[in-house]
């Protein structure tokens, strides 16, 4: 019987544990480690970790741009990394750019650090903290909307303070703040303003005169009037309301109210371009309530809308600018006094009739809401997500009007449409209640809004404008995750890890496991000490996309500089998942070896970013999709029986057609196991070496005796770091034809 063939030119199938080696397709691995067989017909080294970012203009960057600082991350990996884009540059142009956020996420003896790279530049810049000394374990997190993001600590347990980094392209009273501003997320009142009979100035607040006509030229009623000051944010968010301590006794029924509107920026108590009000205020509310002369309200009703003011703009320009007292009526322009630099501005508006406009019309919320904002320090929340013109929080920390801090582990708050600063009390979603489970990450595809707790997914259908329609989708027990970065959007739908598989949820088709039916679960562990899945993900386990390639890159500990020679064993060892293919494969030490890394997030150039720690030098990384040199690589294919289980047949030797980029020589590549033996051997095998070959070339390894055998595989390794690249792989044998006899 002439010798035959059997060649493997297919490797794309990669890890299947779950089965026995015998029964899995001969294109999937029982066991393999730094390589990847993504593209048909070659096994490769896969990629690695330690690749240096590059410029927008996809140029490797300078070194200052890929070292960020010289804080620690410590125990508390996979946070503190997000890529943001704004609409202006730091030359204040709007031509765009790129920008990258770093959070350390250790305290030191000062603070916590945020820092932003402007890709243009290439430098990083220290905009402020979140979190004051003594802070042991800060957890940054990012949250980009529109032309500003939202920094907070997921922490819970500090006594860190929400903020917000913003380009802010607008006027107060004349000057132009035209500035990248960090201030504090918390929208505040007023805590100044007063009733004034004469021109009388209040700095970075309103001061307001309000003369009363004669009978007969108006609708405003004899009363006793008091009133109240708000600010308003970004032309979009309104504090609650700050009561004046004095009144106004209006004597004449059916008369008209003058009201004069008295701003200041004159003394500069900011720290920003020395101007008083909160650096994001773009104007204020005047409202009215009714009382009687010993000071008590009338009626508990809404406050009325008096006068809505706007300081941003340029006088003249589109009536943008200045003082209206209805909601639907034109400004009146600013007078501007006392120079450019300290400007004073006055106007004076007539109310012919008490507008039909209060508080609650205007915001959708009532003025007695309570605390409107999660803003005070030690406030905060696990995680948010912006969707559908709002964001959504779970896991919150906020305090009451009665100075009381409560945390809402079980709550998902939300704002108000386009008023992401602004959480009403009344505002909150409360899905499940006494689960022992806490929030630990939001996330939105479509109109559906994704929250995870540890062991439970909520699917929450927010596509209605109107809250009241929203409804509970569906509710997956055992889909939740350990680690807020556990879970990525990807163009193929939301992904997430836990100890029970790895999902991709992909819109119409549902959610779907994708390796539940080839790698090993369960509290065992597998073949040749490869720990079940269950072992390998952890509470610091992260995820990422690579989408140059459609990996799915997992990283099984974020906190963990632990080194073990199995693995699994390392925090720099990764998992895999190829959605091309839809295979798995394991990477021994792929991330910078020895550090604690941050979160896995997108670049300027679609590349996978993180940083990590070593020596408390923080170095921002790049994950390289083309191969990269390993010293771990293993491949071990099938039990291959020919199709014949029954039957012998003999083993003459193997050929291996490869690369490998390695000048050493490569010893003792080869082995084998016979008949479903876990052992594998090479010790007679003949010129069992790989060269350095820079074409692909053909390794003959014959066996000094042919072996019987009813059952073969194989087993590839290097003994030195090398880039190795195999086309194919066969096995000369001869059918014997001899039946397998039990003795």
């Amino acid at each position: 019987m002439p010798k035959q063939t059997a060649t493997l030119r297919d490797f794309s199938g990669g890890l299947n544990n779950q089965r026995d080696k015998r029964d899995i397709a001969d294109n999937e691995s029982s066991f393999c480690q730094d390589v990847i067989g993504d593209q048909i017909g070659v096994l490769r080294n896969m990629g690695d970790g330690d690749g240096t970012p590059r410029d927008a203009g996809h140029a490797t960057s300078a070194a200052s741009f890929a070292t960020v600082g010289s804080h620690a991350i410590e125990n508390a990996g996979g946070h503190g990394l997000k890529h943001f884009e704004f609409d202006y540059n730091k030359a204040k142009s709007n031509t765009g750019e790129h920008y990258i956020c770093a959070i350390d996420q250790t305290g030191n003896s000062s603070n916590t650090q945020c820092k932003v790279l402007d890709y243009t530049n290439e430098t990083w810049t220290s905009i402020g903290d979140i979190s004051g000394a003594g802070v042991t374990s800060c957890q940054g997190a990012v949250i980009p909307i529109g032309n500003k993001i939202i920094l907070h600590d997921t922490s819970l347990n500090n006594s860190s303070t929400v903020k917000q980094y913003s380009y802010v392209g607008y006027k107060q009273l004349g000057l132009a703040q035209d500035s990248f501003l960090f201030t504090g997320f918390k929208i505040s009142p007023p805590d100044d303003g007063n009733l004034v009979t004469s021109a009388s100035y209040q700095d970075g607040s309103f001061n307001v005169e309000i003369d009363q006509g004669s009978a007969g030229t108006g609708r405003w009623q004899a009363g006793y009037y008091k009133f109240g000051l708000t600010f308003i944010y970004e032309k979009r968010m309104e504090s609650t309301v700050f009561e004046m301590s004095t009144a106004k006794n209006i004597t004449n029924d059916d008369c008209l109210l003058n009201i004069t509107v008295y701003a200041s920026s004159q003394n500069g108590l900011s720290s920003n371009l020395g101007q008083d009000y909160f650096n994001n205020v773009t104007g204020g509310r005047l409202y009215w309530k009714l009382y009687d002369n010993t000071g008590s309200r009338v009626n508990d009703s809404e406050w009325n809308l008096l006068a809505d003011i706007d300081i941003t703009g340029v006088s003249g320009q589109n009536n943008a600018f200045g003082v209206r007292s209805k909601m639907s009526g034109d400004y009146k322009d600013w007078t501007i006094t006392n120079g450019a630099s300290t400007p004073l501005g006055n106007v004076t508006v007539t109310a012919i009739e008490p507008s039909i406009d209060t508080y609650a019309t205007i915001n959708g919320y009532s003025s007695n809401e309570g605390n409107l904002t999660i803003g005070n320090a030690g406030d905060g929340f696990k995680t948010g997500v912006f969707a559908n013109r709002r964001l959504f929080v779970a896991n919150v920390k906020k305090t009451t009007n009665e100075g009381v801090r409560r945390k809402h582990a079980d709550r998902i708050m939300y704002t108000p449409i386009n008023k992401e600063n602004i959480f009403p009390d009344n505002n909150f979603i409360d899905v499940a209640l006494g689960d022992a489970e806490a929030y630990m990450r939001l996330e939105s595809v479509g109109d559906r809004l994704f929250a995870y707790k540890f062991n439970t997914l909520y699917i929450i259908n927010i596509g209605s404008p109107n809250p009241g329609g929203w409804f509970l989708e569906a509710t997956h027990k055992g889909y939740g995750v350990l680690h807020p970065n556990a879970v990525i959007k990807t163009p193929f739908g939301i992904t997430w890890v836990n100890q029970n598989g790895l999902y991709v949820y992909e819109g119409g088709s549902g959610i779907t496991e994708l390796v539940g039916e080839k790698f090993l679960n369960g509290y065992k562990d597998g073949l040749f000490n490869l720990k079940s899945w269950a072992k390998l993900i952890t509470a610091g386990s992260i995820i990422g996309y690579y989408g140059k390639e459609s990996h799915i890159i997992i990283a099984l500990d974020s906190r963990s500089t632990t080194n073990d020679q199995n693995f699994g064993g390392n925090g720099s060892d990764v998992i895999i998942y190829d959605l091309k293919t839809r295979s798995i494969w394991l990477g021994k030490n792929r991330l910078h070896s020895g550090d604690v890394f941050s979160n896995f997030d997108y670049d300027a150039n679609g590349d996978l970013l993180y940083y990590s720690e070593n020596s408390d030098t923080i170095t921002l990384r790049t994950w390289r999709g083309e191969p990269q040199d390993s010293s771990n690589t293993v491949y071990q294919t099938k039990d291959f029986d020919f199709g014949t289980p029954s039957k012998r047949k003999k083993i003459y030797g193997f050929h291996i057609t490869y690369k490998s980029s390695s000048s050493t020589t490569q010893n003792n590549v080869l082995r084998y196991a016979l008949n479903g033996s876990t052992s594998f051997v090479d010790s007679d095998l003949s010129s069992n070496t790989l060269n350095q070959a820079t074409d692909f070339e053909i390794a003959k390894i014959p066996l000094d005796d042919p072996v019987e055998c009813q059952s073969i595989a194989l087993q590839i390794t290097v003994d030195s770091a090398t880039k190795l690249e195999i086309n194919d792989i066969s096995i000369e044998y001869r059918p014997t034809y001899k039946r397998l006899i039990n003795t």
